[in-house]
């Protein structure tokens, strides 16, 4: 005899193999074998998650100096060039190929790209490298060019003239085509809020879905103190249009902002700084804002100390005789053991987090404020903190335990009368056994997610929702390896950003993309589940679609008009489609997985179903707003569901799809029961509960 059985939710999310017997836990029932590229609402159903649209390659400062071309000072100048008033000149006097060139310092086989352009030209070719055995194409007429090429241990850029080139070579630039990025977000308010891409001694700006531009339309760019080792270790805080940065081996700067366009780095001017912050000990490695002072804390000959401003006066250290209560004031940690301090975090308390526990400072009692005079630390768990800063989600702080794979979450407890830090990833610690946590970032809209990259490339999400007990996380992979994410503000909801690591044309390139919003359309014409794909909306069909230089070579899945168009290359930057259309979404495809754990119920003589044969003769899949589906017992046995109908208009793409689908499985009796749904087309997939017909042989 067969039960109906329900899986009304999946709010536990992927759980961890170690939990195959335990199915006496009540999140059992709502957990999951496999959730990957889906996620989980925090009322209950799971969706795939929407495709990267590709913003902007990340690429390098300029390595060549300003006026570089005004004169032939540090250049090695060949035969027949000449360098002066912002051009390299070739006046054909040269009788074989010669070789202009300079140490830029640039590191042995990296990557650069290599822009220019020709003007005067007459004869010849000229040709660009940054390595002997990396050379560009030669050029042979005016226009501006770009190539990438590949650096030796020399570290020199060279312009090559054939012995026949006139002509002249100016507005030369070199950037480092794949170098290591981070991304900052800086939010001056809701309705301003900008992403910063730092990379080696640059920072580039983006807003409203792409880069910000100059009037000449090049990216606005600000030169950075920061090298591409310093980056992991940036810390910030920030107040309206000012953000204040931090780095153990830096002096402190601050980041202001007037307009889009204009932005400014410089040194904090502070009044009579601590004397602890030299370059020989080192600098603060934590920021944060508290009672309308600015802190710091954790130099490196100082890893216990914290630092607060005047209050009100976030740049005086000063301290009047006698002392006064909105003086700055210091105050070290006594543990009995070094506690260096990795982060700190504004509540009704300064909480901090320390390599061997979680501490918090306030004023002489809870209602007081801080001042020389009193202050008071105590510390309330021994769990030690990660050097990543926490993600708050309302009065709740989720942090890194020190060795970075363990999730924990910082809360008030009355029962304790104090706060406790339990384990989040008690229930999923095969996502973080083997890898650690990377960066993070808490998109608050629409479903309160953690996004977190792993240091193997790989991006977890945790589902968090404390007040309805909703705890789940997810794994997500595309194709290639996800290196930094953020969120800022948007205008419906939280956008979340990446920097994601691709090969293209068989070289490793890092691409900014953003994720596209949850999908809440009533047709498939606008539903984007391609990763670093373009759009094309457009008012004439057509089959020609360009643009996607940045997937060279690599085989794109397509959408077009709603419909699935089958699967093209990308050649010389365009696609070709067998028959036209005017609203297209191109870009690399990603499959979505979803596996129950093995099923528990059903015995109709009492007793468990673990362990027994069992058959799934057919499975309820109760959809909303979905279009393609396959089901089957697992990855390798899955059957596609067909959803076009009668009543759908003949050429057009079936109707999205919201209620109960039945799927019938083909197979007989096994001991785990589980159902597996995939979705590998790039349309949208809400699974809100499943129901499978199960019968358990006794």
């Amino acid at each position: 005899m067969s039960v109906s059985m329900i899986m009304t939710n999946f709010s536990a999310g992927e759980l961890s193999p170690r939990l195959g017997g335990r199915v006496d836990l009540a999140k059992y029932a709502n957990g999951l074998a496999e959730l990957e590229n889906m996620f989980t609402h925090p009322h209950g159903g799971a969706s795939r998650r929407p495709g990267f649209r590709f913003i902007r390659e990340v690429l390098g400062c300029n390595r060549l100096p300003a006026a570089s071309l005004d004169s032939a000072i540090d250049w090695t100048v060949g035969s027949g060039w000449s360098v002066a008033a912002a051009k390299a000149a070739c006046a054909g006097s040269q009788t074989a190929q010669s070789v202009l060139s300079r140490d830029l310092k640039l590191v042995a086989d990296r990557i650069y790209e290599i822009s220019f352009k020709v003007s005067g030209y007459q004869s010849g070719a000229v040709c660009v490298s940054a390595g002997s055995g990396s050379l560009s194409e030669f050029v042979s007429a005016d226009g501006s060019y770009a190539f990438r090429s590949r650096a030796d241990e020399n570290g020199l850029l060279s312009i090559i003239a054939d012995a026949d080139f006139t002509g002249a070579v100016e507005a030369v630039q070199v950037r480092e085509a794949n170098p290591a990025a981070r991304l900052i977000p800086f939010e001056f308010s809701t309705e301003q809020a900008y992403v910063l891409e730092f990379t080696d001694r640059n920072i580039r700006i983006f807003k409203n879905g792409g880069i910000v531009v100059t009037e000449e339309g090049d990216p606005v760019e600000i030169e950075s103190p920061y090298t591409e080792s310093d980056l992991p270790g940036i810390r910030h805080t920030q107040s309206a249009d000012v953000m204040y940065l931090v780095h153990p081996e830096v002096q402190p700067y601050k980041l202001s902002r007037t307009s889009h366009v204009d932005w400014k780095m410089e040194l904090v001017p502070f009044s009579s700084p601590p004397e602890e912050w030299t370059s020989e000990k080192g600098f603060p490695s934590c920021v944060t804002f508290f009672e309308e002072r600015l802190c710091f804390a954790a130099s490196p000959t100082n890893p216990q100390t914290v630092w607060m401003s005047k209050a009100g006066s976030y740049e005086d250290f000063g301290i009047s005789d006698p002392v006064v209560d909105d003086d700055a004031c210091t105050y070290t940690l006594s543990a009995d053991q070094v506690n260096a301090i990795r982060w700190m975090i504004s509540a009704k308390k300064l909480i901090m987090g320390t390599s061997g526990g979680e501490w918090w400072l306030s004023g002489g009692s809870s209602a007081d404020a801080v001042t020389p005079n009193a202050v008071m630390v105590r510390r309330e768990t021994t769990h030690g903190s990660a050097a990543i800063p926490p993600v708050v989600v309302g009065g709740v702080m989720i942090f890194l335990q020190r060795e970075g794979r363990t999730i924990r979450e910082l809360a008030y407890s009355f029962e304790a009368d104090g706060y406790v830090a339990p384990d989040l990833t008690i229930l999923a610690e095969h996502l973080t056994r083997a890898n650690s946590i990377t960066e993070w970032a808490y998109q608050q809209s629409p479903d309160s997610v953690v996004w977190m990259v792993r240091d193997d490339g790989a991006m977890l999400g945790l589902t968090y929702q404390r007040e309805h007990d909703v705890v789940g996380f997810h794994r997500h992979s595309t194709d290639g390896k996800f290196r930094s994410v953020c969120t800022i503000p948007g205008p419906t909801q939280e956008e979340v950003w990446s920097v994601v690591e691709r090969e293209v044309d068989g070289t490793p390139r890092k691409y900014v993309e953003r994720m596209e919003n949850q999908f809440t359309g009533e047709s498939s014409e606008y539903a984007f589940f391609v990763d670093s794909g373009l759009s094309y909306d457009q008012g004439e069909s057509d089959t020609v679609f360009t643009g996607l230089e940045h997937l060279e070579g690599k085989t794109v899945s397509v959408l077009a008009d709603g419909a699935v168009r089958p699967d093209v290359q990308v050649k010389n930057g365009s696609i070709t489609l067998a028959a036209p259309a005017k609203i297209v979404h191109a870009g690399l495809p990603y499959v979505s997985n979803m596996k129950t754990l093995r099923i528990e119920g059903g015995a109709m003589s009492g007793g468990t179903a673990q362990g027994r044969k069992k058959r799934i003769s057919h499975v309820t899949v109760r959809l909303f707003q979905s279009l393609g589906l396959q089901v089957g017992y697992d990855g390798d046995h899955l059957e596609r569901a067909p959803f076009r109908t009668s009543a759908d208009k003949a050429g057009g793409p079936p109707a999205l799809y919201s209620g109960d689908y039945e799927v019938k499985f083909n197979r007989g009796y096994d001991r785990d029961g589980q159902v597996y749904i995939r979705q590998d087309q790039p349309l949208p997939l809400s699974v809100l509960a499943l129901i499978p017909e199960v019968s358990v042989y006794s």
